[in-house]
């Protein structure tokens, strides 16, 4: 009789915590015990200020088990002070700069480690996986490999030091020096690094040349079906447009918009045609930022956008499935050309064609590759007012096109990315079972 091996899976986000590591992560817990491996997870306690009603099942929840811990976290007490003095500003500056190095969920690692240590002097594990960002979870992951010698994959969602968000300040810089010696610890130590994309997985290698090829591995997320009742054809008299999730102003990824500004207000080719009023309205969900919604309004958008904060994930998923055309964006500029945001493989599930506003790189070739959307790795109005004049006539002729490449989407269903993930756990695990 075949015994299943069981992994340690140390994760800062999980659910009911939303985020896009808590969806890879529940994934995996949810799906390895069917290619061999039990997955017990270590978290945090729910954060109110960061839970939205997950969508869950009891038999989710009996396929791993979840451990919680306290952390602290006084990023988040200073985040939430507005102080009047100029001294007590600069003194909360101070104190978010300290208290988010390498990451503000750093005090979290003693909390991580002694849970771990707890759990493996009671169960026999035999491997351990940490998630990152927070990237601190390598440092828990490091310290947890060395001290009970059991072999360790390090799974990176986003680049830690050669991230797009760094500062240049001298305190900056001076912490970049120690952040790089934390992470070329982590790199030869971890059994193996897990990279999201090929860019990150070609970037890790170019700056760590001594790695080996064989330790630095491809694991893209997946995407899984919708439950039936949730699709649902569009509905809408209106062609409806769908954004899901938070904008990353950093980016400029505001280019369909501008370009429906501009169409409106009669400042591209008339060769395209007068902007059809009242016949598009453009969805965003979860829009939280503040740039976000002074863009709509300089636009003078705001009788076709309409902006909701986090509502339920499967409220957030009828949505998709109702809408006509799902919109994704980074930006067109290359800084983002590493990047594949995670909202594209809810996208393949809701199974509606996708516009995405991408450079050259991993998630334009993404969306290509599956043949699930169109892509502009340019902001110019004109080619962007064409496509979605073309679209709007296809609705009223109820002809919306979506021909994805199955086999290539197929590639990317959650069971393919969890048989690699259980394949990988068995190479570095004398003694495990074949997956």
């Amino acid at each position: 009789m075949k015994t299943n091996k069981r992994l340690l899976m140390i994760s800062y986000p999980f659910p009911p915590n939303a985020s896009a590591g808590a969806v890879r992560s529940l994934k995996f817990a949810k799906y390895l015990p069917d290619f061999g491996w039990e997955t017990d997870v270590i978290t945090i306690h729910p954060r109110v200020d960061a839970v939205t009603n997950w969508a869950s099942t009891d038999q989710e929840s009996r396929r791993f088990n979840v451990f919680r811990t306290k952390t602290i976290d006084p990023w988040l007490f200073f985040s939430r002070r507005n102080y009047q003095f100029v001294i007590f500003r600069l003194f909360r500056s101070l104190m978010m700069r300290l208290f988010s190095f390498p990451d503000h969920m750093g005090l979290w690692i003693p909390f991580a480690v002694r849970r771990a240590l707890a759990q493996i002097h009671k169960q026999k594990y035999d491997a351990i996986y940490t998630t990152s960002p927070p990237h601190s979870s390598h440092i828990a992951g490091l310290i947890i490999s060395r001290m009970s010698n059991l072999p360790w994959i390090a799974d990176f969602r986003d680049p830690w030091t050669q991230n797009a968000y760094r500062r240049n300040d001298f305190m900056e810089r001076f912490l970049f020096h120690i952040e790089k010696l934390l992470e070329v610890s982590v790199y030869k130590n971890a059994t193996v690094i897990l990279a999201n994309t090929e860019s990150n997985r070609r970037r890790i290698m170019h700056d760590f040349a001594w790695l080996s090829k064989d330790k630095v591995v491809l694991l893209p997320n997946g995407w899984i079906e919708f439950a039936s009742n949730k699709m649902k054809k569009p509905q809408a008299k209106k062609f409806e447009i769908l954004h899901a999730g938070s904008f990353y102003p950093k980016f400029q990824p505001y280019g369909l918009l501008k370009a429906i500004a501009a169409w409106r207000k009669g400042e591209i080719a008339s060769a395209v045609g007068g902007f059809p009023e009242n016949k598009v309205s453009i969805r965003l969900l979860g829009v939280k930022d503040e740039v976000t919604r002074n863009i709509v309004k300089n636009l003078e958008l705001e009788d076709i956008v309409t902006i909701e904060g986090w509502v339920p994930l499967n409220s957030a998923r009828e949505f998709m499935c109702g809408a006509d055309l799902l919109w994704a964006t980074l930006g067109t500029g290359n800084e983002s050309s590493s990047y594949v945001p995670s909202k594209l493989f809810e996208y393949f599930a809701a199974k509606r064609p996708i516009i995405g506003f991408f450079p050259e790189g991993d998630a334009a070739e993404l969306i290509t590759k599956t043949g699930t959307g169109t892509v502009f790795s340019s902001d110019a109005p004109e080619p962007i007012a064409y496509f979605l004049k073309n679209a709007i006539n296809d609705k009223e002729k109820d002809n919306i096109a979506y021909h994805p490449n199955e086999l290539n989407l197929q590639a990317y269903h959650i069971h393919s990315i969890v048989k690699r993930l259980s394949g990988i756990l068995d190479s570095i695990c004398p003694g495990a079972p074949l997956g």
